[in-house]
């Protein structure tokens, strides 16, 4: 009886710290998006790999990843099906052909989708037209933690060469942090051949923010240089924003579990005597 009653307690201490540990993100892996099943037919058909989504510059799809909005009014930023398909096809966009240029996909650095696998997103990090992509999260509780985690990578577009810099800029209730920047081993200023600039690989990240109210903005801003021709992008996928559970919770799980094995312990010194 003992064993059983320690047990039912933690139990439901593990219970308390997963409903606190609730991811309160939607669409966090960004496989959701308003594309009809038509819509995504016809992209297949021909030979698109994703779209661009933003809210300017008579933009085709505009805001059609659900839960987030790609704010400004020439925010350029990609949707990508994630399936492999964007190592060598174009993201259908305003400057993809007929439209204008081609190359609207990662370039040939690009090593592939984020540990989180499927769909993700590219945000342009040129200054004139980066926009933060953003969501409203509710259900917090003021003055408890927050981990913000995300997988994020820095490269750049196939019909571009050279850029200098990039980084994620992420705020959460007016309260910022950053990635920091990566630095590109062929900028522009040293770049006789005419190199694609690198791809850095997938990383995961994780913040701490304090909530202040119970409701709030988090915000993914993409910042390079140069700008114009050069633009870095940044890759984002895998969003997760979770309550850190109190130490005082892990305390008394780890009491819990001490004393299921002292009383494993004494069953088995009963049984051999």
């Amino acid at each position: 009886m003992r064993f059983l009653t320690i047990s039912a307690l933690v139990l439901a201490l593990g219970a308390g710290s997963a409903a606190e540990a609730a991811n309160l993100i939607t669409n966090g892996d960004f496989s959701a998006t308003s594309l009809t099943g038509g819509q995504i037919a016809s992209l297949t058909a021909h030979n698109y790999s994703g779209v661009e989504f933003g809210a300017g510059q008579g933009y085709i799809y505009g805001n059609v990843v659900t839960g987030w909005q790609s704010n400004g009014a020439s925010a350029f930023n990609l949707w990508f099906f994630g399936d492999g398909s964007e190592k060598t096809k174009d993201a259908d966009t305003y400057y993809s052909l007929p439209h204008g240029e081609a190359g609207q996909r990662p370039n040939s650095n690009y090593t592939g989708v984020s540990p989180n696998g499927g769909a993700f997103v590219v945000l342009d990090g040129d200054p004139g037209f980066n926009g933060a992509l953003t969501q409203t999260v509710g259900g917090l509780v003021v003055g408890k933690q927050y981990d913000l985690s995300f997988y994020w990578s820095a490269g750049e577009l196939a019909d571009r060469k050279g850029y200098v810099s990039d980084r994620l800029d992420v705020s959460f209730g007016g309260d910022g942090q950053t990635t920091g920047d990566f630095f590109n081993t062929h900028p522009y200023t040293n770049n006789p051949g005419n190199l694609d600039g690198d791809f850095k690989g997938w990383t995961k990240v994780d913040m701490i923010f304090t909530a202040h109210t119970t409701s709030q903005v988090l915000s993914f801003l993409s910042v390079g240089t140069p700008a114009a021709n050069l633009p870095p992008v940044a890759f984002l996928d895998g969003v997760s924003l979770s309550m850190v559970p109190e130490p005082a919770v892990w305390g008394l799980m780890l009491l819990g579990f001490g004393g299921i094995g002292a009383a494993i312990r004494r069953r088995r010194g009963l049984a051999a005597a």
